[in-house]
């Protein structure tokens, strides 16, 4: 009988249902004669599967430190803190929070008069799967997160707004598909471009990768500089992925379509990720609509979510786009799962099935509970 068991980020495809319950399928193989060593980038999946928590810090590609174990949010709360107590050792120059600034008072005025966009009722069908998309409306400097399992038809509707899907039927005679340009990174990356990633940037995106704002903005926060020279097809999964996204925000574009941009990226790069395409957006004035199974970073990231209802692969619905905890209560709801808000660094927590917490936030109605 095996005593180690070990796995590498079980998560990875899962959507936030799935995630769950791989997360109880990994506690179920525990038993008192055996261990389970999990290397894991979703932080609340992390939170909510483990006993201790060690850190791992250093120079990627030259040497790597393990901390000692560490109870689980004391761990947690290290990592985001970028600072190891026991050791008196800062690995990191910021502290990472989830905590959204509060919007000034002139902010909120400007947003006022943002341009207002709206999108019609629309039905797609593909094979046995059926997807009806209810009327919606967005605006300017807001990103509108997309919350469902599986094969509800997310990436569906995202190909449908950049216009690479036709609906088979669109409802309402006042309200036509607007024509927009899009700029769209896929679910899937697949490296064909054979030459270095500075002659890819040169080549897609010129004007703005040679911009000094964008690249303070997007190519120094996610470190391109230091893959310029590098293959494309060489590149790993994560730096892949940072170079899409800067694909992706470096073309003009009146949507940002962006289909699960923390997959292959590491915890610290997804909260950088965040914060880049967060501040893009705002000081862009663009729109972003965002497909995102990491729960604590699409917290961070939606100013309005789209809630996906149904059966996977089926028969779907996308509701229209609603407040943030407007979605976030009705998506857990349909999961049967609370979340609560740390209160040092803000980020979502799952609660533990049938916890005090857990038991209390669902007579209340409160799934998703922000004032801890």
């Amino acid at each position: 009988m095996q005593r180690y068991t070990c796995l590498r980020e079980p998560s990875s495809y899962l959507d936030v249902r799935q995630r769950l319950k791989a997360a109880q399928v990994v506690r179920f193989l525990l038993r008192l004669d055996s261990y389970v060593i999990i290397v894991e980038h979703d932080l609340s999946v992390l939170d909510y599967l483990s006993d201790f928590i060690c850190c791992l810090y250093g120079k990627p590609g030259a040497y790597g430190v393990v901390t000692l174990p560490f109870l689980v949010r004391e761990g947690i709360s290290i990592f985001l803190a970028g600072f190891v107590p026991t050791e008196n050792l800062r690995f990191r120059d910021e502290y990472l929070t989830f905590k959204v600034a509060e919007i000034p008072q002139e902010a909120a005025e400007e947003m006022e008069s943002y341009a207002r966009y709206r999108y019609p009722t629309m039905t797609k069908t593909q094979g046995n799967f059926k997807l009806k998309v209810a009327e919606g409306e967005f605006t300017d400097s807001q990103i509108v997160v997309m919350l469902g399992e599986n094969g509800t038809g997310k990436t569906t509707f995202i190909r449908m707004l950049a216009g690479l899907l036709k609906p088979d039927v669109v409802e309402g005679s006042n309200v036509e598909i607007p024509e927009f340009n899009v700029s769209y990174k896929p679910q899937k990356i697949s490296p064909k471009f054979q030459s270095t990633v500075r002659h890819l940037l040169h080549q897609k995106t010129r004007d703005s990768y040679m911009h000094p704002q964008f690249c303070s903005d997007v190519m120094k926060p996610l470190q391109i500089e230091q893959l310029m020279d590098q293959e494309v097809v060489n590149l790993s999964g994560g730096e892949l992925q940072r170079v899409a996204l800067t694909l992706c925000l470096g073309k003009p574009a009146d949507i940002y379509l962006i289909d699960e941009p923390s997959a292959y990226l590491d915890s610290d790069q997804r909260i950088v990720a965040s914060k880049v395409i967060k501040r893009f957006i705002l000081h862009a004035k663009k729109t972003a609509f965002i497909v995102e199974h990491d729960f604590i970073m699409a917290t961070y990231l939606a100013d309005r979510v789209i809630v996906y209802e149904g059966t996977p692969s089926i028969d779907c619905v996308a509701n229209a786009p609603q407040s943030l905890l407007t979605g976030m209560n009705l998506f857990l709801s349909h999961l049967n799962i609370t979340f609560r808000r740390d209160p040092t660094n803000f980020r979502p927590r799952i609660n533990k099935l049938e916890s005090t917490k857990d038991r209390e936030q669902k007579s209340a109605g409160s799934y998703y509970y922000l004032d801890d």
